[in-house]
């Protein structure tokens, strides 16, 4: 019979390993206790913390049950046993663990700090806060209290509190990366990058190994337009967890915008892969497919865009079936998604859908219902704030659909390149007999736009009206903005510090009022603009129109062109790299020289 004293001399032994670190020596003695004794208390309940330790949260479970089924009311197993259950995700029950040890110990500072956590976890942020905060009233303070405390008021959205209280954290544990970590995650959010930057910097000094400050890091680089340096972060991330999601895709929008698109193809399959319910890859890979002109690749995966958490789209809702993509004589009404330039871009398609199907409406923004039922007189168009009667059509889609049926390999978009809009002609020409009386009589007009407006990545896209002027130095031309928005600032700038002067037509509303902004456009001679809704409209008008072109911009510009198969009026100019503006400007100034002659 083995004596008390050689178990307690084992478990002496054990717990030295343990206390080291020497996790599967120390187990090895735990279960060799057990096997002797299997109801020794001691030898579960430190097993139990040591499954907890190593993330084998399923073991802990079970042996710190059996634990405590020896002693039902040991507060530390009880507390143990709720942060296991919490590692599993069983919330309810770890809440109630944490509980019944508060119950028996209502000093136990540990268990309200974890009970916090569990609270966080269930979005229960309030109570977690309150939970937190006995744990800290309850004795000395004690760094991760004030780590946890941190997350709360994150997700409380209470930022500054927020950061306060890991600089807390940070202060009892100076190399506290988890806390350097999040508190870098905050400044991200508030998009102060350089503190950001400095933050995770910290975290990663401390944990050499932390793949979620180096992935985070280079989301912080990419903001700052150093994507070199964001994607040597994305790969550092990638070093240490090789099936790292977040890193891999990061990753291949990188090399999208570096222009690196087969290697971002390679990214991009190997994130759907690992999780092929993914939306984001999935759907970035069909555009950076479209992008390359691989057609029929890019519009099979083109569907994702449904479940693309920011996809500026709304599915129709409706009894009606969809539409099969087969010709029939069934009255059709094809719905409105995305912005007014796709809605433009993909109205090119719809005199061949036409063909098809010749009982046909249309869902459009509501600027665009004037111009378009000018030019398509054969289509009903509908704004897209209002709810067409269902029994006004039979069968519907969506419009960007129409790509995947007519839009396959280059040679389907030759018939439908020319200028599709037409303008109100009466109105264009009061605009051309007003424009002509502030312009001397040997100057060309110039429509100019030089800004997006989009939320997500209009910046990106945008030029100072100033650096524009200053780059193309055109002789000859007048200026007329075509440009949406509040400019009077820029204008007046530009008029102060260069001496020129921009036409602003006050008589149309370049935002709302899009026959009048079309008849303003075909008043010009040109039309020089950054990517937005103007370029879109001056193309389908078919106005010579040169775009001013962003790395980052709509897909449907490809790469590599310096035409557009969307509208052969349009020429591109290209960055050369990420924010460099200069070449493209200077190779627009060479044509514009050239075409004058």
């Amino acid at each position: 019979m083995i004596k008390k004293i050689e178990i307690d001399g084992l478990i002496q032994n054990a717990t030295v390993l343990h206390q080291q670190l020497k996790f599967s020596e120390a187990q090895n003695i735990y279960e060799q206790i057990l096997t002797l004794e299997p109801d020794h208390f001691d030898a579960l309940r430190l097993l139990g913390v040591l499954f907890a330790q190593t993330k084998k949260n399923t073991e802990a479970v079970e042996v710190l049950s059996k634990a405590l089924k020896v002693n039902p009311n040991h507060v530390r197993s009880l507390s143990n046993l709720g942060i296991a259950l919490k590692g599993l995700e069983r919330l309810d029950e770890s809440l109630t663990s944490f509980d019944k040890a508060i119950s028996l110990d209502p000093n136990f500072a540990d268990a309200y700090s974890n009970r916090g956590n569990v609270l966080q976890n269930m979005g229960r942020f309030d109570e977690a806060l309150d939970s937190v905060d006995k744990a800290l009233s309850l004795g000395p303070a004690y760094a991760e209290a004030y780590y946890n405390r941190g997350n709360i008021l994150r997700n409380l959205k209470r930022f500054s509190d927020a950061i306060a209280s890991f600089d807390k954290a940070i202060l009892l544990k100076p190399d506290y990366a988890e806390a350097y970590y999040y508190i870098g995650n905050i400044l991200l959010g508030l998009s102060r990058l350089d503190e950001a930057l400095a933050s995770y910097d910290k975290a990663i000094m401390f944990k050499l190994d932390y793949a979620d400050a180096f992935n985070n890091r280079g989301v912080v680089l990419r903001k700052l337009n150093l994507l070199d340096d964001a994607l040597a972060s994305y790969d550092k991330a990638l070093e240490l967890k090789p099936n790292y999601l977040g890193a891999i895709t990061n990753k291949s929008r990188i090399l999208d915008e570096l222009s690196r698109f087969e290697q971002a193809i390679i990214f991009y399959k190997k994130a759907i892969e690992i999780e092929p319910s993914l939306a984001l890859p999935n759907y970035n890979l069909s555009i950076t497919n479209l992008r390359l002109g691989n057609f029929k690749e890019g519009w099979q995966g083109y569907e994702w865009r449904w479940k693309v958490e920011d996809y500026i789209g709304t599915e129709l809702q409706t009894n009606n079936p969809s539409w099969d993509y087969k010709k029939t004589n069934k009255k059709l009404l094809i719905w409105c998604e995305q912005g007014i330039g796709d809605h433009i871009a993909f109205g090119t398609i719809l005199t061949d859908l036409l063909k098809v199907i010749p009982n046909l409406s249309v869902q459009i923004d509501k600027r665009l219902v004037k111009i378009f039922s000018r030019s398509l007189p054969k289509i009903k168009f509908y704004p897209k704030d209002i709810k067409v009667p269902e029994a006004e059509y039979e069968i519907h889609a969506p419009i960007a659909d129409l790509g995947g049926c007519f839009r396959n390999k280059e040679e389907d978009f030759l018939n439908s390149r020319g200028g599709y809009l037409i303008d109100d002609k009466n109105k264009t020409t009061t605009i051309k007999k007003d424009l002509l009386e502030l312009i001397p009589a040997s100057h060309k007009i110039c429509g100019i736009s030089w800004q997006s407006l989009r939320k997500k990545d209009g910046a990106q896209r945008s030029i100072p009206l100033k650096d524009i002027i200053k780059t193309l130095d055109l002789k000859g031309y007048t200026f007329v903005s075509l440009q949406y928005g509040d400019t009077k600032k820029e204008l007046k700038e530009l008029k102060d510090e260069l001496g020129i002067n921009v036409i602003s037509y006050s008589k149309v509303d370049n935002f709302n009022d899009i026959d009048g902004l079309a008849s303003l456009i075909q008043a010009c001679d040109i039309v020089i603009s950054v990517v937005n809704v103007t370029c879109h409209i001056a193309g389908a008008l078919g106005k010579n129109t040169y775009i001013i072109h962003s790395n980052e911009s709509w897909w449907g510009w490809m790469t590599n062109r310096t035409d557009s198969l969307w509208h052969e009026s349009i020429k591109l100019y290209r960055q050369g790299k990420i924010n460099d503006w200069s070449s493209g400007l200077k190779k627009l100034k060479i044509d514009l020289q050239i075409s004058n002659k």
